[in-house]
């Protein structure tokens, strides 16, 4: 991780967005995180794990919880060295699996979230009860080679 100094030209960026609790909405979230990330330095090898990880946190968050009506919540932090997303719901929450998901069947409908989540980023940390579920999902920038 980072020893808390700054490196020069990057900067800490903090981005909010309320996703309409509808699947329809989830090209905009993929949309809105593009248009985040894009202009910060060091993300754009990143860019497409990043936004896959959260599109799968926040389907979960809207799939899972379709009587809730209430948007799920998404926070985007750039930082020099890494990247935080977090995806949170006011759903019934659910029990996560201990440590990381093993990978669906191939013929699997649904049950790849999880593991594409795991597979896509450094860190996953889910903390779920009955008033809702926050997925944390953290992405480590690598310094570019001189």
């Amino acid at each position: 991780m980072s020893d808390g100094k700054a490196r020069p030209g990057l900067s800490h960026k903090v981005s909010r967005y309320a996703l309409e609790p509808t699947t329809s909405a989830l090209t905009t979230l993929r949309e809105f995180l593009r248009a985040t990330l894009v202009s910060c330095p060091g993300v754009e090898p990143y860019i497409q794990d990043i936004i896959w990880a959260t599109h799968e946190a926040a389907k979960n968050a809207v799939v899972h919880n379709p009587d809730s009506g209430e948007p799920v919540d998404v926070t985007c932090e750039v930082r020099p060295d890494v990247v935080v997303v977090e995806v949170s719901d006011k759903g019934k929450g659910f029990k996560p699996p201990a440590g990381t998901p093993e990978a669906p069947e191939p013929e699997a409908l649904a049950g790849r979230g999880l593991f594409l989540m795991h597979c896509l980023m450094d860190q996953v940390e889910t903390c779920s009860n009955k008033r809702g579920t926050r997925v944390r999902l953290v992405k480590r920038l690598q310094p570019a080679l001189s």
